[in-house]
């Protein structure tokens, strides 16, 4: 497993009205798909947002709205489930 940082593209634009959070994410996960797909579904909001693309159309959690980093601090553990580890505001 890698552990990721999901860094929200500019928080303040419409397409986050989707989440429910718009902080970044620090998360476990095989592959960065896996982790975005793991954001998407946890923080999606049933408020509607105005469609403007095809990306805001499946929620503001991905590639084209979000950067992503490797993290390698040992204070996440790389063996283990893909999971959210941490929300950081």
């Amino acid at each position: 497993m890698k552990i990721y940082k999901l860094i929200p593209r500019n928080p303040e634009s419409k397409v986050w009205g989707g989440s429910s959070f718009k902080g970044a994410l620090i998360v476990r996960a095989e592959e960065s798909d896996n982790a975005l797909r793991m954001a998407r579904l946890k923080y999606r909001t049933t408020q509607a947002h105005q469609i403007e693309s095809q990306e805001t159309a499946y929620g503001p959690w991905t590639g084209a709205n979000t950067d992503f980093e490797y993290v390698t601090d040992s204070k996440y553990a790389i063996d283990g489930a893909e999971e959210i580890l941490e929300e950081i505001s």
